[in-house]
């Protein structure tokens, strides 16, 4: 229900956080940066001694921090978007991650992968996201 007057409460979204295991930080660097080419942002501190890493591609923030113990989202995940759907694809796939096609929405060309720690990553051709129809 919104508050009369106010209009909507929630403006955008600032960033997605995951969850990655102790020690993990090369592994999301590689991922992350090196896979995927998002630029990895400075953690300021506190928040830097706790560990994990934060990143950013454009306007799209992703913070990953660290849970003890870990349990990596099967169901929960970011939505990406990409350019090239396909060469990201081949490039995850031949980097060892799993790719999985779903054609289950029409007119949206979509997959789903998986970060070195196991959460599930959504990635859409880039015009057929969500917030883009």
């Amino acid at each position: 229900m919104l508050v009369s007057g106010f209009g909507a409460m929630i403006t955008g979204i600032d960033h997605i956080q995951l969850a990655m295991p102790l020690g993990g930080e090369e592994r999301a660097r590689a991922f992350y940066a090196g896979l995927l080419g998002m630029e990895e942002e400075e953690k300021p501190e506190p928040l830097a001694s706790r560990g994990g890493c934060w990143f950013a591609s454009g306007r799209s923030k992703l913070h990953l921090g660290v849970e003890d113990p870990f349990t990596p989202q099967k169901k929960a995940h970011p939505g990406f978007l990409s350019m090239d759907l396909d060469a990201l694809a081949m490039q995850l796939a031949g980097a060892g991650h799993p790719v999985s096609w779903d054609d289950a929405l029409a007119g949206r060309r979509r997959f789903y992968t998986e970060d070195p720690f196991g959460n599930r990553l959504e990635v859409m051709r880039d015009g057929d996201g969500f917030s883009q129809r």
